[in-house]
């Protein structure tokens, strides 16, 4: 399942849960208004009721920005009812605070999936307006029920484990959307687009890593691809890309216990991740490259990779490491290429 399937699963279940979460309340406030004798409280119960349960039938048709609107509103008015049905003792205001996260990350996910959302500041500022007006109404007007301090405490503690619970979970869910996008943002500044291998960062960073650990018996290779630019000039670029892909899988199938990276260009680094990695690899891969056929344009043909290894030298540099191997390499090119030089 790609990104944008996972978000529009996440967007239809949040707001199938929105749904059912106001039809329990509904049952809830309703039981309440009966036991405590709030008509009004009742009567608005018995719309919302209507309301909520034609907004299931909605939620399941997919028409998730209608439904949202008419749970923001929902959850909205009511919050106002009840604190003119008790006051701000029986702490409704909370769901006016408790929906901001709720209405940013739901906007987030509207604007990714169906590229239009509802006004994000204007919806907070109506919901922050909501609260204060609902604390300015209750300090100047009194609540039209009143009811036993048992009946306030059930209301206290309903309410808040209802406000608290929808802003740990968004709260959750906003920080693995953080993690995520920043695991995603690293990936793409280490990876190769082309290839898919690590990118010249990603090995540099490894180089240092190396550098802390001293091990005596890594080693590094340079690979490159034996006359190149003559396949870009004979079938295009677009073929050269094709082989360089192919290589770069080769690579991976070969190297797996190995860090390999694009270098540049036709070039690729292979860098031992393991203690006692045996150089024998790089005769593999070289030989598997050279047996695999190529094709581009109808034409099929060969390719072979000359590959200069280095081991690693705790007197040399990472620059002067690389560039031992890439004295090695240099060495192949010149001397018949289609060769592994240790």
């Amino acid at each position: 399942m790609n990104e944008k399937d996972k978000n529009t699963s996440l967007i239809g279940n949040l707001t199938l849960f929105f749904g059912i979460f106001l039809l329990f309340t509904d049952v809830f406030f309703l039981i309440m208004g009966i036991v405590y004798d709030m008509p009004l409280m009742r009567y608005v119960i018995y719309v919302k009721l209507v309301l909520n349960t034609s907004n299931i039938f909605l939620i399941l048709k997919k028409h998730y920005l209608v439904s949202t609107v008419i749970i923001y509103s929902v959850i909205l008015l009511f919050m106002i009812v009840g604190v003119i049905c008790i006051g701000t003792v029986g702490e409704f205001q909370l769901f006016a605070l408790g929906m901001l996260v709720c209405i940013s990350y739901n906007g987030y996910l509207h604007n990714r999936i169906l590229k239009k959302e509802l006004p994000l500041a204007f919806i907070i500022a109506l919901h922050v307006l909501g609260y204060i007006g609902v604390y300015i109404y209750a300090r100047t007007t009194e609540p039209l029920y009143a009811i036993p301090e048992s009946g306030e405490n059930i209301f206290i503690i309903f309410n808040s484990l209802a406000s608290f619970v929808i802003v740990i979970i968004y709260v959750c869910m906003f920080h693995n959307v953080a993690i995520r996008s920043e695991e995603k943002l690293e990936e793409t500044a280490m990876i190769d687009n082309l290839t898919g291998l690590y990118n010249r960062h990603y090995l540099l960073a490894s180089l240092e890593q190396t550098g802390q650990t001293s091990p005596q018996d890594r080693w590094l290779a340079l690979l490159d691809i034996d006359d190149f630019k003559t396949v870009n000039d004979t079938y295009g670029h677009l073929c050269g890309d094709s082989v360089l892909r192919k290589v770069a899988e080769l690579v991976k199938q070969s190297c797996q216990d190995c860090i390999a990276c694009r270098w540049g260009g036709e070039e690729f680094i292979i860098l031992s991740a393991k203690n006692k990695c045996s150089t024998d690899i790089l005769e593999t891969l070289r030989q598997k490259i050279a047996d695999e056929e190529f094709c581009c344009n109808n034409t099929t043909f060969k390719i072979t990779v000359t590959i200069g290894a280095a081991g690693y030298d705790s007197e040399l540099t990472n620059d002067s490491w690389i560039s031992r191997a890439d004295e090695k390499l240099y060495f192949g090119k010149t001397n018949g290429k289609n060769q592994v030089v240790l």
